[in-house]
C-alpha cells in the first residue's frame, strides 16, 4: 500500500544568501511510521540563479520524536542553477523513522561574491510504501 506524503506543495522557498554559503529551509514534518520506503521527488519549474554553484539540494530527514532530526546523508536530491528546466530528481529511502521531513539548503553561488536573494518554486512529494 502506498501513501502521498504532501512535504512542500508547489510553493516558494527562498532566502537571502550570502555568497559561498547556504541557508536552511524545513518542511512539515510527516508521519512515516510503519513505511518500509519512502521515494521523494523534488520538482523544479524555473531558473533560479545564474551561476553553476547556486543550487537547492534536499536532504531528508529522520525523527522517532519529531524533535531530534537525522540527516539520510545516503543521498540527497540536488538540482543546480544551470540545468534545463523544468527539472526533478528523485530518490529512494529505505532508513525510515516515526517521522520525516525534509532540509531545503539554498546554496549562493553566485560569481559576484555579494549576497543575493534566490528563490525558486518547487515541490518536494513523496510516495510511502508499507
Amino acid at each position: 500500500m502506498a501513501e502521498y506524503l504532501p512535504f512542500w506543495p508547489k510553493a516558494a522557498a527562498g532566502a537571502y544568501v550570502a555568497f559561498g554559503t547556504s541557508a536552511n529551509i524545513y518542511s512539515m514534518a510527516l508521519s512515516t511510521n510503519g513505511f518500509k520506503e519512502v521515494v521523494v521527488q523534488m520538482e523544479l519549474d524555473a531558473t533560479f540563479g545564474s551561476q553553476a554553484g547556486t543550487k537547492i539540494t534536499v536532504v531528508p530527514q529522520i525523527s522517532n520524536d519529531g524533535v531530534n532530526w537525522d540527516d539520510l546523508t545516503s543521498a540527497t536530491l540536488e538540482i543546480l542553477s544551470t540545468t534545463t528546466f523544468p527539472a526533478q530528481n528523485t530518490e529512494k529511502f529505505t532508513e525510515i523513522g516515526a517521522f520525516m521531513r525534509m532540509k531545503i539548503a539554498i546554496s549562493n553561488g553566485e560569481a559576484d561574491g555579494l549576497s543575493h536573494w534566490i528563490v525558486a518554486t518547487l515541490l518536494i512529494s513523496a510516495a510511502g510504501r508499507s
